[in-house]
């Protein structure tokens, strides 16, 4: 357990602690880093929230990560909960949420927060597929965290493309507030090269909605063989459909055929590193 907290957490200190311990050369550099930004406009575009269903949030993960049969996930789940600061499975919805609020709090001129829902894996037919599902998020969760906490967090919806009632979620969303889709297409089973995402492309364009979507390798969610669905290049058909697009993650890890290639060479993800090569 020593080693799950080391890498997962390792809490010595509380968050609210950091005013008072910092030293004056790193508070400096902190402030210097903010000086010519305005609070008000200040915008993290990417926090994750994650639950297991605890107070009837609609959450879940695997059930692979909740048995000691499938040891490597199980290591997982704890790490999760460790550095979520969870102390309590049967309530570790609320207290990931809380560890998240005091963190945020504690930062001074913080801004707002955009929290992802997460969507589950889903086959092309519209149906759900549960056993590549690592981890759910309800986009009424966030929604319900964000009317909580509305001067830290904006919600920020998550639907497979693949749903059979995905039009009608995106319209939902919208009406509800939300400006911007999140995807991780090598966890959730989505080709954004698919022809079958032409009418969500068409349906997030009629409602100015913005996709931010995970480019590249995915090491903290299970993709196996879908790792070639984070290709960025696979994000133009999205693009050319007039669908605004934030890539995310676009200078991390991973390689995949370079589609422009008539050989089909295996690249690296990273565009940067692509024109460099």
């Amino acid at each position: 357990m020593c080693l799950i907290h080391h890498i997962g957490g390792a809490f010595t200190h509380k968050p609210a602690e950091l005013k008072a311990n910092i030293s004056t050369k790193s508070a400096d550099l902190i402030k210097r880093a903010f000086d010519d930004m305005d609070p008000a406009k200040l915008v993290d575009y990417h926090t994750h929230i994650a639950g297991v269903g605890s107070g009837g949030t609609g959450a879940f993960v695997n059930p692979k990560m909740l048995t000691w049969r499938h040891p490597f996930h199980r290591i997982k789940f704890k790490v999760y909960m460790s550095a979520g600061a969870v102390t309590d499975v049967e309530h570790a919805d609320e207290e990931v949420v809380e560890r998240l609020v005091r963190l945020v709090t504690n930062i001074e001129g913080h801004g707002k927060y955009r929290l992802l829902a997460f969507d589950k894996n889903y086959h092309r037919d519209g149906t759900p597929n549960l056993a590549k599902t690592e981890f759910y998020v309800p986009n009424d969760y966030v929604f319900a965290i964000a009317e909580q906490y509305p001067d830290l967090f904006e919600p920020v919806i998550s639907v497979n493309p693949y749903r059979s009632d995905a039009l009608e979620e995106l319209e939902r969303g919208t009406q509800s507030g939300a400006r911007m889709v999140k995807w991780l297409p090598n966890a959730m089973g989505i080709d954004p090269s698919d022809e079958l995402c032409d009418p969500f492309y068409q349906k997030m364009k009629e409602l100015d909605l913005v996709l931010l979507s995970h480019g590249g390798e995915e090491k903290a969610v299970e993709a196996e063989e879908d790792q070639k669905l984070g290709s960025p290049l696979l994000l133009r058909r999205a693009l050319g459909r007039g669908v605004k697009v934030i890539v995310a993650h676009c200078a991390g890890l991973g390689d995949n055929e370079d589609l422009d290639d008539p050989h089909r060479q295996t690249v690296d993800d990273d565009p940067g590193a692509r024109r460099s090569a």
